[in-house]
């Protein structure tokens, strides 16, 4: 019993030595499996402890089990390294920001690479997909002379996408086919566009004027054939550009145009901004003063100085005219020659064909002599009314004036319908016969002779009409021979008025109401042809004010030029 309990006593401290307290579990090499099987759900963060329970659960058997322990141990290193990776991850996390922020810097590299998209064409609707309408969109422009009718949409066998557009001009005459008016910079463009049916077809563009035409091209063929053109633009063009199809004998499927696509050939001065008043070089990608213009004195003739504006002006001592020499009166005369002001006579030999004209002293030029005009737009002083025999400034009363009484000189007592007794000016208040011979419709007690403040003679006619719809006033209609005509009157006061004329050749033009407030004499001028029976002169004031007597009309004149 005694030996039993010895042997016993032994085996158990075997067992205990050999590091297994349940003698019923497998050796230690298996049991770290047990523990990293019940650790798994704490996943990668309680791997740690797991890896530390395992060291424990070592030690009971420093030597039998360290070869195993150290293959446990490597089994959590292995799990550790699971949650380092796991660790990792979220760095791993981190670094796809990272690189995520690489792919938009790889991103930007492309843009910068191959910058934006190319451009496929400066022609907008290129390809005529866009069909909003019966015409195709930007195309059409106002040097368009080909029927709209005859521009049609062509959707079976288009060269690319799903529209091609089909011209219509059998006549042998040809007709335009253009695009809208758009803005171009200067520049040389190469265009190439695909055509097939059966026409001729040339090509051209508008900027300020028509360009050349390039010669027909014959197109007889089912199948898409490659044309091209190239132009040159000199300077930028705004709003006016057209590329233009010119098409005739047209016949059979006519004439079917798609792809069109121009571009503009990369210049030096494409990279280069200059001032306003420089231009690019693109022999050297330099800016450079445009004519005129300067950086400085260097860049102007030798009499010349730069002034701010950057604009080669006449110095202060040069000349280029004798009026530069106006204030040197010592000197009055420019030497075009050395650009000096020098001693002399300026009209010497100077002879003025016109006899309305003399030799101004400080210009040199023959000039209207003071009191002399062309026509009775140069009449602006006193007199108003342009002779045209003598070729003077002449007065209101002057025969060579059509209006009758246009000074207003001359009143007297008349019975106006439905009004009885009133002064009017005498040819004045002409009678409404109906719509097709119209006439006065103001009431005659809103018309005053007026002497306060006169333009001409002794009396004008004052509008007293505080009312915001303006009323007809003319003159009695007379005939006017052929020619042209030459008008004026004057207005002052406060208030609004215009005017216009009627005849047998009916209305002219309605002007625009012109707002009066002023206590001088302002004139207003027109013209008209005359060669016309029933003439007569309208008048339409309102809105009189009495701050400056109302409105007052004088000295209304007409004379043939």
């Amino acid at each position: 019993m005694t030996l039993s309990r010895v042997c016993l006593a032994s085996l158990l401290a075997l067992v205990v030595a050999c590091g297994g307290s349940d003698p019923v579990v497998a050796p230690d090499a298996g049991q770290p499996r047990p523990d990293s099987g019940t650790q798994v759900p704490d996943g990668g963060g309680d791997v740690p402890d797991a890896g530390e329970e395992l060291p424990d659960g070592g030690e009971e058997t420093p030597d039998a089990g360290e070869e195993t322990p150290d293959a446990g141990e490597e089994t959590p290193d292995a799990g550790e390294e699971t949650p380092d990776a796991g660790s990792e991850t979220p760095d791993a996390g981190e670094e796809t920001p990272d690189a995520g922020s690489e792919t938009p810097d790889a991103g930007s590299e492309e843009p910068d690479a191959g910058g934006p998209p190319p451009t496929v064409s400066v022609i907008d609707n290129w390809g005529f997909e866009e069909w909003p309408g019966a015409l195709p969109s930007m195309w059409f422009g106002s040097k368009s002379n080909l029927p709209s009718s005859d521009v049609r949409k062509e959707t079976t066998h288009p060269f690319e996408g799903a529209n091609a557009v089909r011209l219509v001009n059998a006549a042998t005459a040809h007709r335009r086919f253009t695009t809208l008016e758009k803005s171009m910079p200067a520049g040389r463009y190469s265009c190439t566009y695909q055509a097939r049916g059966t026409g001729e077809v040339r090509n051209a563009y508008f900027a300020s004027d028509y360009s050349s035409y390039t010669g027909y091209t014959s197109v007889d063929s089912a199948e898409w054939r490659q044309l091209s053109y190239t132009f040159n633009l000199a300077n930028d063009v705004f709003d006016t550009f057209e590329l233009i199809f010119s098409v005739r004998n047209t016949s059979g499927e006519h004439l079917l145009i798609d792809d069109v696509r121009c571009l503009r050939a990369a210049e030096a001065c494409d990279t280069v901004s200059c001032e306003s008043w420089e231009r690019c070089v693109n022999a050297t990608a330099t800016c450079e003063p445009r004519a005129g213009r300067c950086n400085d004195a260097l860049d102007c003739n030798e009499w010349e100085a730069c002034d701010a504006t950057h604009t080669c002006v006449v110095a202060e001592d040069r000349c280029t005219r004798h009026v530069d020499c106006a204030g040197t009166p010592e000197t009055p005369v420019c030497d075009t020659a050395s650009h000096l002001c020098v001693a002399g006579d300026p009209c010497a030999g100077v002879t003025c064909s016109n006899p309305a004209t003399s030799c101004n002293p400080t210009t040199g030029a023959c000039e209207l002599s003071a009191g002399a005009c062309f026509t009775t737009y140069d009449c602006v002083g006193d007199l108003p009314a342009c002779d045209p025999a003598t070729k003077r400034c002449v007065s209101a009363e002057h025969a060579s004036n059509i209006i009758r009484n246009g000074g207003f000189e001359s009143w007297n007592t008349y019975n106006i319908p439905y009004h009885g007794q009133h002064l009017i000016p005498d040819y004045w208040y002409g009678l409404d016969n109906g719509v097709a011979d119209p006439g006065t419709e103001i009431r005659p007690t809103r018309l005053a002779r007026y002497t306060a403040s006169v333009h001409g003679g002794s009396s004008a006619l004052q509008f007293i009409v505080p009312i915001q719809i303006a009323e007809r006033f003319t003159t009695e209609k007379f005939n006017v021979p052929s020619g042209n005509y030459s008008c004026s009157y004057r207005v002052r006061g406060h208030g609004s008025i215009r005017h216009r004329i009627y005849s047998s050749a009916g209305w002219n033009p309605q002007t625009d109401f012109l707002l009066v407030d002023s206590d001088e004499w302002q004139p207003v001028f027109f013209r008209f042809a005359g060669n016309v029976r029933d003439w007569r002169l309208f008048f339409y004031p309102s809105r009189s004010e009495a701050d400056r007597d109302h409105l007052q009309v004088d000295d209304v004149v007409c004379t043939r030029d």
